[in-house]
C-alpha cells in the first residue's frame, strides 16, 4: 500500500485507489502519516484536524474515522496508545517521508518526481497550511539542488526557458538567478546573462535598498567579467625526456577526452607531462593540473574554481552547485587539464568539463573502461 501526500492526498493498494473516506477523514489519516510511527494524542488530533476549537462532538467523530479507516486501511495498524493513536507502516511507502529521504541522500531528481502538485490538496486548517508552507521551502530547495545537477550535467540550453519562468516566479531568490545565469553562459549568451545580472540588481535597489549578495557579484565577476589572466598549473616539464614518439603521436590525435594507462614506473605522468609543455600554447585560456591519488574530487573541483578566477564568496555549498560551476566557468574556455594518478572513473567523471573546447588528459594504473564506454575518452596503453 501507497500514501501519496505530495499532492491530492491518496492511498493506493497496487493500481487501484483505497476509499478512504471524505476529506475530514482523509485529514486524520493524513495527521498520522505525517508522524508514522510515532504517537499522536487524541487532543493534537483534534487541534490539527478541527482546529484550536474544536465541537464538541469531534471526538466521537474522531474514534468513528479511525474505526473507518482501520477497516479501509486493511493490514496497516492504527494502534491505540498513551492516550492517542500511532499508524505503523514504512515511512518509505509514504511520498512525503521518501522525498525527505532522498533528499538527505542528495538524491533531488528522485525526489522532485515523487512531487504531483500542491502537498495536501483539498485538506484545510492552520495546522495543513503551515505544513504545505514547510514542504513549498523543502520541494523549491530540492527543485534548486536537481537544478544544479543538470547544470553539471551540461544542461545549459534545455534549462534556460524553465529557469526564465521560475526566476519570473521567484524575481529575488539570488540562487535561483545564479543559475540562470550559469545557464545562459553555458549556452553561449553571455550578454544576456550580463544583461539579467543588471535588471537583478536594479530590482533589488529599487525594492530592497540591497545590493546583490557576494554569491551573486562574485558569479558575475566571474562569469562576466573574465579573469585576463589564465591559469598555468602544470608541474615542472621532464628534463631529459626522450622516446614515446608513438604514444606522443596518438596524443597529438583529436578528442577532448585521453587515458594513459599502465602499470607504476611506465613513464604515464612523464608522457602527460610533457605532452602538456609542448602543447600548452594550443589551450590559451591555461592548463590546469591535479595529482588524484588519494583526493576527493569535490576539494579538487574548488581547487579549480579558485584557480579559474571564483573568490571564497562566490563558491556554493553544494557538491552539485560546485560542479555546475566549475564546468560552466570552463563553457567558452579552451584549456587543457590533466588528471593524474586517477583510482577509478568516478575519481575523473566530477572534473571533465562538459565541453569538447577543453582537452583532458588522464593517467592512472587502472584501465578506466567507464571513461571510454560512457564518455568517449581514447585510451593510450603503456
Amino acid at each position: 500500500m501507497r500514501f501519496h501526500l505530495l499532492g491530492p492526498p491518496e492511498v493506493r493498494q497496487g493500481a487501484g485507489l483505497v476509499d478512504v473516506g471524505h476529506a475530514r477523514q482523509l485529514s486524520v489519516l493524513a495527521v498520522l502519516l505525517v508522524d508514522v510511527n510515532q504517537v499522536v494524542g487524541v487532543g493534537r488530533l483534534l487541534a490539527r484536524v478541527w482546529g484550536d476549537a474544536p465541537p464538541r462532538q469531534a471526538k466521537a467523530a474522531l474514534y468513528s474515522y479511525v474505526s473507518r479507516l482501520r477497516a479501509a486501511l486493511d493490514g496497516i495498524p492504527i494502534v491505540r496508545r498513551s492516550g492517542g493513536y500511532v499508524l505503523e507502516a514504512d515511512p518509505s511507502s509514504i511520498d512525503l517521508h521518501h522525498f525527505r529521504s532522498l533528499v538527505a541522500l542528495g538524491r533531488p531528481a528522485e525526489a522532485m518526481a515523487l512531487v504531483r502538485g500542491e502537498p495536501f490538496e483539498g485538506l484545510h486548517g492552520a495546522w495543513f497550511d503551515g505544513l504545505r508552507e514547510t514542504l513549498a521551502g523543502e520541494i523549491a530547495a530540492a527543485e534548486l539542488d536537481h537544478t544544479d545537477a543538470r547544470l553539471a550535467a551540461g544542461e545549459h540550453t534545455s534549462l534556460i526557458a524553465e529557469l526564465t519562468a521560475r526566476t519570473s516566479e521567484r524575481p529575488l531568490d539570488e540562487r535561483l538567478a545564479g543559475q540562470l545565469m550559469r545557464a545562459l553562459v553555458g549556452a553561449g549568451q553571455r550578454a544576456d546573462a550580463a544583461a539579467y545580472y543588471s535588471r537583478l540588481r536594479d530590482r533589488l535597489a529599487d525594492e530592497l535598498g540591497l545590493d546583490p549578495g557576494p554569491a551573486l557579484r562574485d558569479l558575475h565577476a566571474s562569469l562576466i567579467h573574465r579573469p585576463q589572466w589564465s591559469p598555468q598549473r602544470l608541474p615542472p616539464a621532464p628534463a631529459d625526456f626522450t622516446g614515446m614518439a608513438a604514444e606522443l603521436a596518438a596524443l597529438d590525435l583529436d578528442g577532448p577526452i585521453v587515458t594513459i594507462t599502465g602499470p607504476a614506473g611506465t613513464g604515464k605522468t612523464r608522457l602527460a607531462v610533457h605532452w602538456a609543455h609542448e602543447h600548452a600554447a594550443d589551450y590559451p585560456d591555461g592548463q590546469l593540473f591535479a595529482d588524484l591519488g588519494g583526493s576527493d574530487p569535490a576539494d579538487v573541483v574548488r581547487e579549480f574554481i579558485t584557480a579559474l578566477g571564483t573568490g571564497p564568496d562566490g563558491i556554493p555549498p553544494e557538491p552539485h552547485a560546485q560542479t555546475a560551476l566549475y564546468r560552466t566557468l570552463l563553457a567558452d574556455r579552451r584549456m587543457l587539464i590533466v588528471l593524474d594518478n586517477a583510482a577509478d572513473t568516478a575519481q575523473v567523471v566530477p572534473l571533465l568539463p562538459g565541453t569538447p573546447r577543453c582537452r583532458v588528459v588522464v593517467t592512472s594504473r587502472e584501465r578506466l573502461p567507464g571513461l571510454v564506454t560512457a564518455h568517449g575518452a581514447r585510451p593510450i596503453v603503456l
